[in-house]
């Protein structure tokens, strides 16, 4: 099973800089994509922030492929397990990675309790991938070298 947080879902639904790659891997491995309710609200910011023409059309192909559930699919998870888990990463890592968000502990324990086996994201700013590795998460695109010098 896959996981895909926010920016890769933003690039292979909407057109930014990771549009081409996220779509090839869309076409080349035909996954199906858990969103969840962590999904809504920050989906819903980026496509208004970054593509306020076409996020009303984006947001309806979005909620169609929702609709028929085959490259995104609605997954119901136990919020207060995901909250839990992402307090305890939280409360492990805050110190070594400060910018490292609470929303993208949120996604990575989401994965890890939806047993997901890859991380989706092309979110490198963040620490949110470097986490997901942590959590024996295989990264997709894999981790950069810069990346794995924050695991030392």
């Amino acid at each position: 099973m896959n996981y895909a947080d926010t920016s890769f879902i933003a690039a292979a639904y909407a057109v930014d800089v990771n549009t081409p790659e996220a779509r090839r891997y869309m076409a080349e491995e035909e996954p199906r994509l858990p969103f969840t309710f962590l999904h809504w609200p920050e989906v819903a910011k980026a496509l208004w922030t970054n593509h306020p023409a076409k996020a009303e059309a984006v947001w309806d192909e979005l909620k169609g492929a929702l609709a028929d559930g085959q490259t995104l699919y609605r997954l119901q998870l136990d919020a207060d397990a995901v909250a839990q888990r992402a307090a305890g990463l939280m409360r492990h890592y805050a110190h070594r990675w400060p910018k490292l968000r609470a929303i993208d502990v949120m996604h990575v324990s989401a994965a890890v309790e939806c047993h997901a086996k890859t991380f989706l994201s092309f979110d490198t700013r963040s620490y949110q991938r470097v986490l997901a590795h942590t959590q024996k998460l295989k990264v997709w695109p894999a981790i950069t070298s810069e990346e794995a010098a924050h695991l030392k």
